[in-house]
């Protein structure tokens, strides 16, 4: 379904927002959420992957991203994932809903301020048709990878979180900046190869949406069973049309590029019907 946002105009570019969730297939209910938003010009988004799948998780996950989202369009991205766990925020991880979050403000000339706790990932397309990882997972099984344990041993520690909004206040917000002509936030369930990954973002950058279900798709198609939650946002300062200018983001020095995580079992399931989701054009 495509929803319309409509903002006052003011004196910048347009930026389009391609948006696709899916209910795990054997979830009672979504508990993924995203927002987006715009402040005098300067636009933000947020997705929140709540941790479980309660009516209590969900709601939590809306405010989440709905905060993150406002607080970062008139902040920055690191002040609104503060702001987001402000209500909720207990770092003992039995109390009350938790969850990880990713948000990204746009800046002039194909920047991106970006924030995050968790597994919830940025993944941008660059100029050269290469896509780059920007956030690395905190999870248990991301550690020992770092610690040079065997793949097959660390993916079982996948799910693990390290971090997450509950201790936000514990162990701050990692927040940088970085370049790219395409954004993607989503959750952790958008489970693909690199090169099917790079290939989608390749073929169909150019119309958010159908980006953004696309990727929801070939997620479960390569057998993802979490709640996948998707944005596309193409930087409108740098289309995702395009071509190589060697330009790079200062972080890629030390950010490593990787995939999009490991795929599971196959399986199928197309985005569900009557989810908030769809191409929005702000006026920024």
């Amino acid at each position: 379904m495509t929803t319309p946002t409509n903002h006052p105009a003011a004196p910048s570019a347009r930026v389009r927002v391609g948006a696709a969730t899916s209910q795990g297939p054997s979830r009672p209910l979504n508990a993924d959420a995203c927002a987006h938003h715009l402040h005098r010009g300067t636009f933000a988004a947020a997705v929140v992957d709540g941790t479980g799948s309660t009516p209590e998780v969900a709601d939590f996950a809306r405010v989440a991203a709905s905060v993150a989202a406002r607080v970062a369009a008139r902040q920055t991205p690191v002040l609104g994932v503060v702001a987001a766990a402000a209500a909720y925020a207990d770092h003992d991880d039995e109390v009350g809903p938790n969850g990880a979050i990713v948000v990204a403000s746009v800046r002039e000339g194909g920047y991106w301020r970006i924030a995050y706790a968790g597994d919830s990932s940025a993944y941008g397309l660059k100029d050269d048709g290469t896509v780059r990882r920007f956030t690395t997972p905190h999870t248990l099984g991301e550690e020992l990878r770092q610690q040079g344990v065997a793949e097959t041993e660390a993916a079982a520690h996948d799910h693990k979180l390290r971090h997450n909004l509950g201790r936000v206040p514990l162990y701050g917000v990692e927040g940088f900046e970085a370049v790219a002509d395409l954004l993607v936030l989503a959750s952790d369930g958008l489970k693909l190869p690199h090169d099917e990954f790079e290939r989608l973002l390749g073929a169909h950058g150019h119309d958010p949406q159908r980006c953004a279900e696309e990727l929801v798709v070939a997620a479960r198609a390569h057998g993802s069973r979490d709640d996948v939650t998707v944005l596309v946002i193409p930087h409108p300062d740098r289309p995702a049309t395009t071509r190589p200018m060697q330009e790079r983001s200062d972080d890629e020095q030390h950010r490593p590029e990787g995939p999009a995580g490991s795929a599971e079992p196959a399986g199928g399931r197309e985005p569900d019907a009557g989810v908030a989701e769809g191409t929005a054009e702000v006026v920024a």
